[in-house]
């Protein structure tokens, strides 16, 4: 059975479920950083508490979030994880953040649909990597 865990992702769990998802990694230190400075966090394990999916909202808390790692283990995918994922983020921005928060994402090709289901347009945005 997966559900939804209150055990948050040590970083080698959630670099991990990062690289299997096929969303490439991060130094260590950087996911430790970024890990405890989130706004909130879903993890979903398995029977044996592995971490079989995540999703992660990051940013001000106030005017606006990003939602970011979203991922689901390869042996669980097109299982509704993804969904899943996406309505415990949300439910609890919508518990949390204030109205007028602008929460954005950046979706990988073929990801639109599950992000449209809640809501999500399509906009125009630019990034880059620190190197």
């Amino acid at each position: 059975m997966i559900a939804l865990s209150d055990q948050p992702a040590s970083v080698a769990e959630y670099l991990g479920l990062r690289d299997v998802a096929g969303m490439g990694g991060y130094p260590d230190e950087a996911a430790r950083i970024g890990l405890a400075q989130g706004l909130h966090g879903v993890w979903f394990r398995d029977a044996e508490e592995r971490l079989v999916a995540m999703g992660r909202l990051i940013g001000d808390g106030g005017c606006f979030a990003q939602i970011t790692d979203i991922a689901v283990h390869p042996d669980h995918q097109r299982q509704g994880l993804g969904t899943q994922v996406m309505a415990a983020l949300m439910g609890w921005a919508e518990a949390n953040l204030p109205k007028g928060c602008y929460i954005s994402l950046i979706a990988d090709p073929g990801a639109e649909n599950l992000y449209a289901k809640f809501g999500f347009t399509e906009r125009y945005g630019m990034a880059r990597y620190l190197r």
